[in-house]
């Protein structure tokens, strides 16, 4: 797996420096060693909150705590038993898309195609399954191992109802899949090796709205720490937000699987000859990790001097740390920019480190702070630029139309040059639809105060609701090359129950009441049945 180099400092950083520092504010671990330090931050929890600024200025937010499994999760019961990870996932925009380039454009696949990207289409990324879902949904996975095909499912149909229990979660669910891998699901003429007996792996959709969600995996967390300065409503008014908890009843279970898959060899290995030598071996019982995070707009702009971590997450008061757990503060810049000061700036409780742009501060070492400052000189980003992208009509029928518009608006007072728009995303997934007009364009120069636009209009052959991924845009600013996008967007096109009637009739139907009646039913049962993107448009079934 590829992991982007940025990245990768920041977990040596994390391994070699803040957990000595995090000792030093936990005398009874002084004397420990890195493992000790990984064993303790997940059993007796920690929690860190990372702020990541791009070149355009824009920030991505993520508070995580880890290693304090909820009681209300209830991960001792019986319907826990042989299952290896439990996760609820539920996103609000393209956040998962900004995870995703954390890992890596190779993500899977490793330079070749890894072995899950070889079984799909040419072309096919994790990406591509984001441009398939859309950005909004809500997911719970689950799976069981070495267990009958009726114990898992009797055991994952227990555990759907704890979870749905107005006391405990008040999740609703849909069926989406239940994989079962064993022996059989090969078939017969492949010799297959599998580290398991079998795995039961289930896949459901969370129908409630992401509020719930976010407000499940914030509600089950300790608030005594950095939590508790947050204003939890950001996470709704952001662009794009997501919300996850992980729950492993067994990490022993975890990670003797994994030992067992990847053959315990030098590529990989979470044995006692790995990187931080039998740290999880201690860990054999239940472990989570929740996190929430955002991101959004533009906020630093040119001539800005400093960043609030405070006002980044709506906090109106002093930073403490958790009172039983450890609590970390971390700030990253783009590349290019050029910090002179952090505050607090108490020797062996923050570091700055220069290549990478990353600051970092012990808080349980610091204690109460008024907040987190990042200082760095006027010209290290752009002016104020928006890209947004609109759409007339809010909504459409089966072989109706759509004009969009993308406009790009420099807020700034100083110009930007070789802007460049492009918006063709809904072609490229759906062949099914009609694009005229302009998708691209190139302004020489666009000057403060001032706005370009691309206009073209997309035509539907099917009733669903269709994706359009990010509009892009790019800049030159001081020399430097900028990218912005908008979000993505959802755009529906709903079938006309006059319509399809309409055409019925004039294909003949007959027209006496009791038949008419047959014929509505006849059209909304087909309204019903159309899938995104399917069908015929203004077809019907009686």
């Amino acid at each position: 797996m590829h992991v982007d180099k940025k990245y990768a400092i920041a977990f040596l950083l994390f391994a070699f420096l803040i957990l000595p520092m995090a000792a030093s504010a936990y005398p009874v671990m002084a004397q420990d060693g890195p493992e000790e330090i990984i064993e303790i931050l997940l059993t007796e929890g920690a929690e860190i909150l990372v702020t990541n600024i791009d070149e355009n200025g824009a920030p991505a937010v993520i508070y995580a705590q880890l290693g304090l499994p909820s009681d209300d999760l209830d991960l001792e019961a019986e319907m826990f038993d042989n299952c290896l990870a439990l996760a609820v996932l539920a996103t609000r925009g393209e956040l998962l898309d900004y995870v995703f380039s954390l890992i890596g454009d190779d993500f899977m696949g490793g330079g070749e195609p890894g072995f899950m990207l070889s079984q799909f289409e040419e072309g096919f990324t994790p990406e591509a399954i984001l441009d398939l879902l859309g950005t909004d949904f809500s997911l719970l996975i689950s799976a069981y191992y070495n267990l009958d095909e009726a114990v898992a499912i009797g055991k994952m149909g227990q555990v759907l109802t704890h979870l749905a229990n107005p006391a405990v979660f008040g999740f609703s669910f849909a069926d989406i899949i239940h994989l079962r891998i064993d022996e059989e699901f090969f078939g017969e003429g492949f010799e297959v090796e599998l580290p398991f007996d079998a795995l039961d792996v289930f896949m459901y959709q969370v129908t409630n709205p992401f509020a719930d969600a976010l407000g499940v995996v914030l509600g089950g967390l300790d608030n005594t720490g950095l939590l508790g300065n947050i204003d939890q409503s950001i996470f709704l008014a952001e662009r794009g937000a997501a919300a996850g908890l992980l729950a492993i009843p067994n990490m022993g279970d975890l990670i003797d699987l994994f030992n067992n898959t990847m053959g315990g060899g030098a590529s990989f290995s979470l044995a006692a000859e790995s990187f931080f030598p039998s740290q999880f071996d201690m860990i054999d019982g239940s472990i989570s990790v929740a996190a929430v995070g955002y991101i959004g707009e533009q906020i630093l702009t040119y001539g800005d001097t400093d960043l609030s971590i405070g006002s980044l997450v709506g906090a109106t008061g002093s930073f403490s740390p958790m009172a039983d757990g450890i609590s970390i503060v971390m700030g990253v810049l783009p590349e290019g920019a050029n910090i002179t000061g952090i505050s607090p700036d108490d020797e062996g409780l923050a570091m700055h480190e220069n290549n990478s742009n990353m600051v970092m501060w012990n808080a349980s070492g610091l204690g109460t702070v008024s907040d987190y400052i990042i200082e760095f000189e006027s010209d290290d980003f752009p002016p104020d630029i928006t890209i947004e992208r609109t759409f007339s009509p809010v909504s459409t029928v089966p072989g109706g139309s759509v004009e969009v518009t993308v406009t790009v608006t420099n807020n700034g007072e100083v110009s930007i040059e070789n802007v460049n728009i492009t918006d063709d995303g809904v072609r490229a997934i759906y062949n099914t639809v009609t694009v005229a007009g302009t998708t691209s364009q190139t302004v020489p120069s666009l000057a403060g105060g001032a706005s370009a636009s691309i206009t073209y209009s997309v035509t539907f052959k099917n009733e669903g609701k269709y994706t359009f991924p990010n509009a892009e845009l790019t800049y030159d600013f001081n020399s430097r090359e900028y990218a912005k996008d908008t979000v993505t967007d959802g755009y529906d096109v709903v079938a006309d129950p006059v319509q399809l009637l309409t055409q019925m009739i004039l294909d003949g139907m007959p027209i006496s009441g009791a038949i008419l009646g047959i014929v509505a039913l006849g059209a909304l049962f087909n309204i019903n049945k159309m899938r995104k993107g399917g069908g015929s448009s203004g077809g019907y079934q009686v």
